[in-house]
């Protein structure tokens, strides 16, 4: 099930008593491995970023892709 902005907008960070209201951005990383970075690829069929481990595959989220306001008639 894919994430959209409405759901990011409310996510909170892993660490303990955190509400992530003082951080501009929020990190997505992976629970198996934390410090060994992510990959991320775009799957066309679905608008979908699928951000995986890089050590192990796993899959931590897909979020929904919209397109540009430019875009849409």
């Amino acid at each position: 099930m894919p994430l959209y902005a409405d759901q990011l907008d409310v996510a909170q960070c892993q660490v303990p008593g955190c509400t992530h209201q003082d951080h501009a951005v929020l990190f997505l990383n992976a629970h198996c491995h934390p410090r060994h970075g992510v990959e991320c690829a775009y799957v066309r069929e679905g608008r979908l970023l699928r951000i995986t481990c890089i050590r192990c595959k796993r899959l931590i989220a897909e979020v929904a892709v919209a397109h540009s306001a430019l875009s849409v008639n």
